[in-house]
C-alpha cells in the first residue's frame, strides 16, 4: 500500500491500558473516574515532610519483572508494561503473526528512571566512585521502558521517546498516528508513563506551583497535585483493525504543535498558542470549532494554566457557547510526561459511553462562568473531543479524537530540503569551520582542559567551550541558559545564519523545530540532585528547575528566536537527532510547516564522563571505531541545526539548496534493555526501509555515515547490517568519532553536515585506518568510488537496539526545459 493510501484512511484505537492513582485496568480506572472519585491522597512512598504540599497521586504497586527481560525493572517500566499488556490484550493483538517492522513503539516521558541517577549519584556523593552500583546506570535513560515494551512485545518497527514535559503523552500518540498514516507501521503502542520523583515534587514546590490541599482545577485554581502512572493505547491503521475483525473504539483524527514563544514555565496569558493548536488538530480533521462535543483540557490548576487555557478555548469558540470542559488531573493529579496519554485514554473512554467526565473538588456554591462538569459525570452523545496539553517551555499539543474516522483528503506532499546547517563541535563552529577541519584531517580527541574527569579511568574527551557558544548568543539572555541551552541557541543562530532565513512575526508561526538529546540538561539535573542529597529537597533552587526538564532548551531556543510553529523533544537516546531530523522532514512534506529546525544537543560534564566509565563504554586511549580489537568510545560534547524546508519555500527566497532528504526509517532490534543484537538484522532493516521510502537503490548510494564508536556492540551490529546490504567496496564507510568525538545524540547529525558536502563534491572524512578492522569491513574503508552525485546514508543507533537511517541527495536546479515540462 502506497503512503499516500495509509495517509487517505483512519487512524483507529483499538486497546486501552491505565495504571494510575484510581487503581490498575482501564475499566476499573474509568469507574472510578465516572464516579467522581479521586486518587489524590497524602503522599506515602517519598518523604515530602519539608515540602509545603504533602499531596499526590499514587499508583498502586505493580510486578516488577516480566519473561522477556532480564533481573528486576525500574518502577516507571513496570508501569508502563502493565499498562501496554492491558492495551494489547484488549486490542486482541494476535502474537507473533504479523511483520514485526510494522509494529512500533512511541513513549512520552519526562521522569523516566531518574530515581535510579539519583541513587546513583548520591552513592557518588556519600561514598566515593568505589561506593555507586553501575546497574542502576542501565535503567536511568529515558528510553529504557519504550526498549522493554519493544522486547516484551516483539515490536521492531518505529520507536521513539518524546519528552516535551507534560505534552510527551499527548505528542507520542500524535506521532504514531503519523507513523501508520506514513505507512511506517501498521500497528503502534503509544502512550506516556512518569513516576512520582522528589526531584519533580521539590522543582515544583519550590516554583509554589503545588497546591497544599487537592487541587481544584478551573475553580479554585490554587495550585497542582502531582501523579503518576502510565496510560497506552493501541492505534492501527483502519484497514487493519477491519481486517481482523478489530472492536474499534474510536479514531484520531488529528493532532497539532505549536510553541508559545513566551516564557520558559508560564503559558502565554492570551493563550495564543494553546488557540492555535487546537485549530490546527481541527484544521487537520477536517473539523471546525463548531463540531466539538467535549474539550478534556489541561487543566493543571495552577491560576496561570486555567486562565490561559480558558481564555484559549473562549477565543476557538468565538462568542458561541463553548462546549463542556474538565480537567481529568483533578482525579488523579498531574501525571507529566503520561498526562497527555491519561487523558486521551478518558476521551476514549467517554466517546465510547457516551459520558461526560467531571472536574472534582469544585465548589458548586459558587458561581462557574463555564461548564466544568462539576463534580459528577453526565450521559452527553459524543462525537468529537479535543483533548490539550501544554508543558513548560511553551510546548502545546492538541489531540482531536471522533467516535467516526475522519473525512478523507489528498495530503500534501511537499519535496524536503536542507538549506542551513549550523554544526557547534569541539573542532570549531560553523558548517565551513567544521567541515575544514575535517578536510584537514585534525582531531579534537585529547586530554580534557575544561572539565575535572579525575573520578573517571580515563580523562580522555572531546570538549567544547561554551564560551565558544556564547559568541552567538545575547549576552542578556546567555544568563538565563545552561550548558545545553547554550548549545541549542548557538547552533541555532549558525544554521539560520547560514541558510540565510530571518524568523519574521508574519512567518513565525509557520516556522517550527524538533529537538533531540541523549540525556538532557545533566549539568543542571546534577545541581539540584546533590541539594537535595546534601540538604534536603526544600533547598531546591527555583532559578535552576525550569532548566531541568529535556525540552528546556529547545523551549528557550524558541522564545530567543520567536519560533512558534510545530515544537517537539525526542529523547530516544544516541537515535535521538537524526529520528529528529526524519520528523522535521515528515512535518514539512505534509504541509504542518515550511521550515523546521532540527536541532541536536549533548553537554559533557564529569557526573555523566564517569556514569559511561563506570559501565565500561570509555576508551583509555584514541579511539577506533570498526576494529576488530575495539578499545571504547571517547565522548564529546556539542550540538548541531539543521534547517529543513519544503523546496517551494527555499526556492520563492532564493536560498541555496544543500541537499535533498529523500527518506527515513527508523527500527528497533528488541534483543535487551542496554544491549544490542550482534546480528545487525534490524539495523540492516532501517537501511532497506529509509531506501524503500526514498525511492533509491542501494547501487545508487555512494556513501555512508556510520555510528560506530570503538564499542564492541555497536560496532560489530553496523558492520554486520552494512553486509547485509551492500557488498564489499561498492560504497564507502565513513564516521566522525575520531574527530569529534562520540557526541551520543549529535553525532548523526554533524554526519549530515558532512553529507550535504559529500552528495555535491564526493569528499567524505576518511576513517582512521583501524589495524585490524572488522571482518568484510575494510573494503568499505579503503573504497575510494566516485561518490559525487550519489545519494548519502546516515545512521544511528542506541544501545538498547534503536536504529535510524536517513537518506540524502543532491538537489539540481532544473534547466528551464525541463520546469516547462514539469
Amino acid at each position: 500500500m502506497s503512503h499516500s493510501d495509509h495517509r487517505l484512511e483512519g487512524v483507529a484505537i483499538t486497546g486501552i491500558g491505565l495504571s494510575c492513582a484510581l487503581g490498575n485496568g482501564a475499566q476499573h480506572v474509568w469507574r472510578g473516574i465516572r464516579a467522581g472519585e479521586s486518587g489524590i491522597a497524602r503522599t506515602q512512598r517519598l518523604d515530602v515532610s519539608t515540602l509545603s504540599c504533602q499531596y499526590a497521586g499514587e499508583a498502586p504497586a505493580v510486578p516488577s519483572t516480566h519473561p522477556r527481560l532480564r533481573g528486576r525493572v525500574d518502577r516507571a517500566t513496570s508501569l508502563a508494561l502493565t499498562a501496554a499488556q492491558e492495551a494489547v490484550a484488549g486490542a486482541g493483538l494476535p502474537e507473533d503473526s504479523q511483520d514485526p517492522y510494522r509494529m512500533g513503539i512511541a513513549v512520552g516521558t519526562s521522569v523516566g528512571g531518574l530515581d535510579r541517577g539519583e541513587q546513583f549519584h548520591w552513592e557518588l556523593l556519600r561514598g566515593g566512585p568505589g561506593a555507586t552500583h553501575a546497574d542502576l546506570l542501565f535503567n536511568y535513560p529515558l528510553y529504557t521502558s519504550a526498549d522493554a515494551l519493544s522486547i516484551a512485545f516483539r515490536f521492531k518497527g518505529p520507536k521513539v521517546v518524546i519528552s516535551n514535559a507534560c505534552a510527551a503523552g499527548s505528542n507520542s500518540i500524535g506521532f504514531a498516528a503519523d507513523a501508520i498514516r506514513e505507512g511506517r507501521a501498521d500497528v503502534m503502542i503509544a502512550g506516556g508513563v512518569d513516576v512520582l520523583d522528589i526531584l519533580s515534587l521539590a522543582g515544583f514546590d519550590s516554583l509554589n506551583a503545588l497546591d497544599s490541599e487537592p487541587c481544584a482545577p478551573y475553580s479554585r485554581s490554587t495550585g497542582l497535585n502531582l501523579g503518576e502512572g502510565a496510560a497506552f493505547l493501541v492505534l492501527e491503521s483502519q484497514s487493519h483493525a477491519r481486517r481482523r475483525g478489530a472492536d474499534i473504539l474510536s479514531y484520531v483524527l488529528g493532532y497539532a504543535l505549536t510553541s508559545d514563544a513566551y516564557h520558559a514555565t508560564a503559558p502565554d496569558p492570551a493563550g495564543d498558542g494553546a488557540n492555535r493548536a487546537m485549530r490546527a488538530g481541527l484544521a487537520q480533521a477536517s473539523l471546525g470549532p463548531e463540531h466539538i462535543d467535549y474539550v478534556n483540557g489541561h487543566g493543571t490548576g495552577t491560576p496561570t494554566n486555567d486562565s490561559a487555557e480558558t481564555k484559549a478555548v473562549d477565543a476557538l469558540f468565538q462568542g458561541r457557547t463553548a462546549a463542556p470542559m474538565s480537567s481529568t488531573k483533578s482525579q488523579v493529579g498531574h501525571m507529566l510526561g503520561a498526562a497527555g496519554a491519561m487523558e486521551a485514554a478518558t476521551c476514549v473512554m467517554a466517546l465510547r459511553d457516551g459520558v461526560l467526565p467531571p472536574t472534582v473538588n469544585v465548589d458548586e456554591s459558587r458561581d462557574l462562568p463555564r461548564d466544568i462538569v462539576p463534580n459528577r459525570s453526565r450521559p452527553r452523545e459524543l462525537n468529537v473531543v479535543v483533548s490539550n496539553s501544554f508543558a513548560f517551555g511553551g510546548n502545546n499539543c492538541s489531540l482531536v479524537l471522533g467516535s467516526r474516522p475522519a473525512t478523507p483528503r489528498t495530503p500534501a506532499a511537499h519535496r524536503v530540503v536542507i538549506t542551513g546547517a549550523g554544526p557547534v563541535t569541539a573542532l570549531g563552529s560553523g558548517r565551513q569551520v567544521l567541515l575544514d577541519a575535517l578536510r584537514d584531517g585534525r582531531t579534537a580527541v585529547g586530554p580534557a582542559r575544561l572539565s575535572d574527569l579525575s573520578r573517571s579511568r580515563t580523562r580522555l574527551a572531546a570538549e567544547v567551550d561554551t564560551a565558544e557558544c556564547r559568541r552567538h548568543v545575547d549576552r542578556a539572555y546567555a544568563r538565563r541558559l545552561d550548558q545545553i541551552g547554550l548549545l541549542t541557541l548557538a547552533a541555532s543562530r549558525l544554521a539560520l545564519d547560514d541558510a540565510g532565513l530571518r524568523v519574521t512575526k508574519a512567518e513565525a508561526n509557520r516556522i517550527g523545530m524538533v529537538f533531540g538529546t541523549f540525556s538532557g540538561p545533566v549539568e543542571t539535573v546534577e545541581q539540584l540532585s546533590e541539594t537535595i542529597g546534601t540538604q534536603g529537597p526544600h533547598r531546591v533552587n527555583p532559578r535552576l528547575f525550569p532548566n531541568s526538564v529535556m525540552n528546556a532548551a529547545a523551549g528557550h531556543a524558541c522564545l530567543a528566536l520567536q519560533i512558534r510553529g510545530p515544537l517537539s523533544t525526542l529523547a530516544t537516546g544516541c537515535a535521538s537527532g537524526l529520528s529528529g531530523l526524519g520528523y522535521a522532514a515528515d512535518l514539512i512534506r505534509r504541509g504542518e510547516a515550511d521550515v523546521m529546525l532540527a536541532v541536536s544537543a549533548d553537554e559533557l560534564t564529569p557526573l555523566l564522563h564517569f556514569g559511561f566509565d563506570r559501565v565500561g563504554l570509555l576508551a583509555q586511549d584514541s579511539p577506533r571505531p570498526y576494529s576488530a580489537t575495539p578499545t571504547g568510545a571517547v565522548l564529546g560534547a556539542g550540538s548541531t541545526a539543521l534547517v529543513v524546508e519544503s523546496l517551494e519555500h527555499a526556492l520563492a527566497r532564493g536560498a541555496s539548496v544543500l541537499a535533498e532528504v529523500k527518506g527515513h526509517a527508523i527500527t528497533s532490534d528488541g534483543h535487551r534493555v542496554a544491549g544490542n543484537d550482534p546480528s545487525g538484522e534490524a539495523w540492516a532493516e532501517s537501511f532497506r526501509r529509509a531506501l524503500a521510502d526514498s525511492g533509491i537503490p542501494a547501487s545508487d548510494v555512494g556513501t555512508v555515515f556510520g555510528d560506530a564508536r570503538g564499542t564492541a556492540a555497536i560496532d560489530r551490529a553496523e558492520a554486520a547490517a552494512i553486509a547485509q546490504v551492500w557488498q564489499p567496496g561498492t560504497v564507502r564507510l565513513s564516521n566522525l568519532s575520531p574527530y569529534t568525538g562520540h557526541v551520543p545524540s549529535t553525532s548523526a547529525l554533524m554526519s549530515a553536515v558532512c553529507a550535504t558536502e559529500t552528495v555535491r563534491t564526493g569528499w567524505s572524512p576518511r576513517v582512521p585506518g583501524p589495524v585490524e578492522p572488522l571482518d568484510g569491513l575494510r573494503p568499505h574503508l579503503d573504497s575510494t568510488p566516485d561518490a559525487a552525485g550519489k545519494a548519502c546514508v546516515v545512521t544511528a543507533a542506541n544501545w538498547g537496539g534503536t536504529y535510524v537511517s536517513l537518506v540524502l541527495a543532491p538537489w539540481h536546479q532544473p534547466a528551464p526545459s525541463e520546469e516547462a515540462t514539469a
